[in-house]
């Protein structure tokens, strides 16, 4: 059986790092590109990250730079915004690990040529996970919607139904390009986007016997994540009462591998806020109310055992999975 086709959209970010070292490890993904763009840090920093993480892998994968700021300012050539994710994921976005970039796994095309050249070599075949803004996917809709309408499948983090993190309703990633939003699930008619917000992420939380587990029985990539989530853990700890991490990225990383670590998916429309001080808001249609077309797949409840199960046999083998089951029998 023929491995499934896989486009990485990412703005790394320490989550972006954890769930781009799982896709590497999924034998059953062709990973055939990842293309960066602005968000969690800037566009030199999110590129850098990714070829990093790509170095540290081994893997013969290139990366395509993206969009440098959201579709608005794009569009209208102004430079980018400073408004990244802070200090949450370190001053380089990958909480300080010493890794080293390689100029030659960074590609001279760009990042919306990429998406479009690969979906038209492969109509119907192309999955695109989403992990940073949506902006690169907005710029291709733009210079070649049809070709976009032929993506197989879009698994997007980002978003929220009940909570937000930038705001109270509104989640970074759809909050940073709402604009991008809009123009992506506007292809919903077409394309299946499944949306992995944070009511879903939220639920996943690895705490702190989860991540010293992750450091003494995962071997050297375990001891890396564990440095590289520092930062974020006191994070957390500061914003948000756990003594653990929630790592949003890779949530739609293990739906794709299996869809069944979702336990409640809601097939329904979904509508962004543009402005005001609800900007970013997602507007879920739960209940089909308004009777609207169905644009988006909602997740909403997640299995978080075997979440946590998928995560550690694809991250880091069979043997650090049966180990996890032997010293964690139960949540």
């Amino acid at each position: 059986m023929s491995k499934r086709k896989i486009i990485f959209d990412t703005d790394p970010g320490i989550d972006d790092a954890v769930a781009l070292l799982t896709l590497f490890n999924y034998e059953d993904f062709d990973v055939l590109g990842i293309t960066s763009v602005a968000g969690n840090k800037g566009i030199v920093h999110t590129t850098d990250n990714a070829s990093k993480l790509i170095r540290y892998a081994k893997k013969d994968i290139k990366v395509y730079r993206g969009a440098y700021s959201s579709y608005s300012r794009v569009k209208a050539g102004l430079p980018a915004e400073s408004r990244d994710g802070g200090n949450v994921h370190g001053a380089d976005g990958l909480g300080g690990v010493d890794l080293l970039a390689d100029p030659s796994n960074i590609s001279s095309i760009s990042a919306i040529d990429f998406i479009l050249d690969t979906v038209r070599k492969y109509p119907g075949e192309v999955e695109i996970i989403s992990v940073g803004p949506m902006t690169n996917l907005a710029l291709a809709i733009d210079k070649d919607e049809e070709t976009m309408r032929k993506v197989k499948k879009i698994w997007s983090m980002g978003g929220g139904v009940f909570r937000g993190n930038v705001t109270p309703v509104a989640e970074f990633n759809y909050w940073f390009d709402t604009v991008s939003v809009e123009r992506v699930y506007s292809l919903g008619n077409d394309v299946d986007i499944v949306m992995v917000g944070l009511d879903a992420t939220h639920q996943c939380i690895f705490d702190a016997n989860d991540l010293t587990f992750i450091r003494l029985a995962a071997g050297e990539k375990g001891e890396l994540i564990y440095a590289m989530v520092q930062d974020y853990l006191n994070a957390y700890w500061k914003f948000n009462k756990y003594i653990g991490i929630v790592i949003h990225d890779l949530l739609p990383v293990l739906m794709a591998i299996d869809p069944s670590v979702c336990s409640k998916l809601v097939h329904s429309n979904l509508r962004i806020v543009h402005e005001g001080l609800t900007l970013g808001q997602c507007i879920v249609d739960l209940a089909d109310s308004w009777k609207l077309n169905k644009n988006a797949y909602v997740a909403m409840e997640m299995d978080v055992r075997k979440c946590k199960e998928l995560f550690m046999e694809v991250c880091f083998g069979k043997e650090v999975k049966e180990n996890y089951l032997s010293v964690f029998p139960t949540l």
